[in-house]
């Protein structure tokens, strides 16, 4: 358990760690054995959970047995899971559970693994494109619009950074952002079934894209997350605490209403709770910043 620290940072240990030993970087990609954060502890201690009970119901197994005695049912365990229709989302979440379970690569390869006539975010055409296509960019548009990342932070997301918490919610952890800082941001839920269907077809190592095109505008796309964010949290206040739990407890002084002035077009008005949830999803400390960028 490594909880705060950046798994990107451990990423990197072990890849010197490898390096020093003579190992080949370029063939394999490189897993750490530490966990990072506690969403990522629950998610894959529920996926094992899940597994034991499939094993104790399925394969005769003793309750007293040992959890090595059973890795030998781990790839069955894959199999059965996908002949159930599961999404290759959540394969790959029971797949990497059981890997950090026995501290190894569990050789199991989905039939649903990514093809070429699966892949519709357009390539070379499109790096070669004057003028942006957000048809021919719907992947990189989804995931600017869903968690309002910025362009720095989106071209190093991969399916690791993404996780589900105890609500259900889906989520994204950027690491190193702006200023070397971590931070979680929700996705809206309006996107939540296209990112998970467009992350399954990565590996969990794999970067989302190969290269974020010059000409699209996520700084726009970070501005509508940051409204469609506040217009959520502001109209649902249970969704708003379940975000609330992830992020530390505002410290309440003066008035809980934020007021900006400004004529008719630029005057704002709304609950600081909601603005620090925007806040916080954008990786701002000022409530300020948050409203005059991004709100007003």
């Amino acid at each position: 358990m490594r909880i705060g620290e950046s798994r990107h940072s451990a990423k990197n240990e072990a890849r010197e760690e490898r390096k020093a030993q003579g190992k080949d970087l370029s063939a394999v990609n490189v897993r750490v054995d530490t966990i990072h954060s506690y969403n990522t502890y629950r998610t894959y201690m529920e996926h094992c959970g899940h597994f034991i009970d499939w094993c104790l119901e399925n394969k005769g197994v003793n309750k007293y047995a040992s959890l090595n005695k059973i890795e030998k049912y781990a790839k069955e365990y894959l199999q059965y899971r996908e002949k159930q229709g599961k999404s290759l989302y959540t394969l790959k979440a029971e797949k990497a559970a059981l890997g950090k379970l026995y501290s190894k690569e569990i050789d199991y390869k989905f039939k649903e693994a990514r093809t070429i006539d699966k892949i519709t975010r357009s390539r070379q055409d499109t790096e070669r494109q004057k003028h942006f296509s957000e048809e021919r960019n719907k992947d990189l548009v989804a995931i600017a619009k869903a968690t309002g990342g910025r362009r720095e932070d989106i071209s190093k997301l991969t399916p690791q950074n993404f996780f589900t918490d105890s609500k259900n919610n889906l989520w994204v952890r950027f690491e190193e952002s702006k200023g070397g800082r971590d931070r979680v941001a929700p996705v809206l839920p309006q996107y939540e079934e296209a990112v998970k269907e467009f992350i399954s077809t990565k590996e969990n190592d794999e970067h989302l894209f190969d290269k974020i095109h010059n000409a699209a505008d996520i700084h726009a796309y970070r501005r509508e997350y940051a409204q469609e964010l506040y217009n959520l949290v502001s109209d649902d206040k249970e969704k708003a605490q379940e975000y609330a739990l992830n992020y530390p407890v505002r410290d309440k002084k003066g008035y809980e209403v934020y007021y900006a002035r400004g004529d008719k077009k630029t005057a704002f008005r709304g609950l600081k709770d909601d603005i620090y949830i925007v806040s916080q999803a954008l990786g701002h400390n000022r409530l300020s910043v948050t409203v005059n960028h991004y709100l007003k």
